[in-house]
């Protein structure tokens, strides 16, 4: 079995490569068990029609339960059991005594021309084994095994992972509650998004060899674009290559990682652009003597990494831009030094705080200098500059501290994915980081 030792003089950290993991279903399987074991009461209605935490990012939350599926599918957990198929029994001892499961999966059927277009889809069996679920059922039937379950039951928890402005219509999960309290005014509603949040935030061996493999990918194609973005080259370029080099691995389940506003899925930013956080244009000449930014994520079974680089697009850093670089770079290893088990995001945050305010720099940077990552580039649990939660092995995130000078139109970030292992942490792959190594790979090529 093919396993990875970590870094040279890291924590010898172990893990079974992607394709080794057991199945799926069984994963899956045991995600659905902890959240009922958490529930302690009442059933849940899992979709995932809502917006996440971040606000850009669709909800994952049912996909963590179920794998992938139709974004329409819901999922119900009935931790003390429902009765389905009541009439279905039709033989023997057991007629009109139907079936007892704790699970039942909805996912809607296709029209005459969705088949026509798409095929056929998967049917209910290949869904069931996939997901492990106990029973798959068409969606038009959710309403009616619902109302039968909510009869002896006082609380129903549903999935709401992100805020939902009040201007807006309300999401279905909300739609759904008005029906359930004009029918069953008994019930007691509670959410049960971050309980999964919870439980997506330490990551198990299969979700780490996905993000590993996704940072391993990410950084051999972010090595190409520091080598290969030169003055005289467009911004354009980079995207060009990076849609390419992903999409020449669309058939093991690789793609860039998305959000639903912008319409790029890395940033490439010469000069000054680079001081805009989220520039997207991505289609402006490079000149002579520019920092060039990149930044984005690549998705592996839909676990995304997320790196970003700041390099000269001639090779060479201007004597200012070599110093600001190494600052950052500084701040950055800063609080990769406190990254372990029982350490925190305010420590890791206030580490780069305390090295930008040592150079007079801290008015220059700005929000928290990391997220964690998932099943969303930004994952569900999040974390920002005040969160105290002790860090646990197998919480997976990125570092990224970043300096933006518009005034001097310079910005530096570098980004990398740690993981917190037993005794302390794992830089995930990446790019060169170092100054000397940065340059001769821009110089390289």
């Amino acid at each position: 079995m093919e396993e990875h030792d970590g870094p040279p003089g890291g924590n010898g950290v172990r893990s079974r490569t992607v394709s080794e993991h057991p199945d799926l279903a069984t994963v899956y399987t045991k995600r659905r068990r902890a959240l009922m074991e958490q529930m302690n009461e009442g059933i849940a209605l899992i979709e995932s029609s809502g917006p996440a935490p971040d606000p850009l990012l669709h909800d994952k939350n049912l996909r963590y339960l179920v794998g992938p599926v139709a974004r329409d599918a819901v999922l119900l957990l009935a931790p003390r059991g429902i009765v389905i198929d009541r009439f279905e029994t039709q033989i023997g001892p057991e007629v009109g005594r139907g079936r007892r499961v704790r699970e039942v999966l909805f996912i809607p059927g296709l029209t005459a021309r969705q088949k026509k277009i798409d095929g056929e889809g998967s049917p209910n069996e290949e869904v069931r084994v996939r997901t492990g679920v106990e029973a798959v059922k068409p969606l038009d039937e959710l309403e009616t095994i619902l109302a039968g379950a909510l009869l002896r039951e006082e609380v129903a928890w549903i999935n709401v992972a992100g805020p939902v402005p009040f201007s807006e219509t309300p999401p279905r999960p909300l739609l759904l509650v008005r029906k359930v309290q004009e029918r069953c005014p008994w019930i007691r509603f509670r959410n049960a998004a971050p309980l999964i949040h919870e439980l997506r935030r330490v990551k198990d061996d299969h979700e780490i060899g996905c993000l590993r493999r996704a940072f391993e990918i990410h950084a051999r194609i972010f090595s190409r674009l520091m080598a290969s973005l030169k003055p005289g080259t467009n911004e354009s370029f980079g995207k060009a290559i990076f849609d390419y080099e992903v999409g020449l691995l669309a058939h093991e389940g690789v793609s860039g990682a998305w959000n639903d506003l912008y319409t790029a899925n890395i940033i490439v930013a010469a000069g000054k652009n680079s001081a805009i956080a989220h520039y997207m244009a991505n289609d402006q000449p490079v000149a002579d003597g520019d920092l060039v930014l990149i930044d984005g994520g690549v998705e592996v079974q839909g676990y995304a990494s997320d790196i970003t680089r700041t390099f000269p697009a001639n090779g060479r850093f201007t004597a200012r831009q070599r110093e600001l670089y190494q600052i950052t770079l500084d701040a950055q290893n800063e609080a990769l030094a406190t990254m372990k088990p029982g350490s925190t995001a305010r420590a890791a945050h206030e580490a780069v705080y305390e090295t930008f305010k040592a150079h007079g720099l801290d008015n220059y940077s700005y929000g928290t200098c990391g997220h964690p990552v998932g099943l969303n580039i930004h994952d569900a649990n999040g974390w920002s500059a005040d969160d105290d939660r002790p860090f646990e092995p197998g919480v997976v995130l990125v570092i990224e501290p970043f300096i933006s000078i518009p005034e001097e139109n310079v910005a530096i970030r570098i980004e990398d994915g740690v993981l917190i292992t037993e005794c302390g942490h794992e830089v995930l792959p990446g790019p060169p980081r170092n100054v000397n190594d940065v340059e001769a790979l821009c110089a390289g090529a």
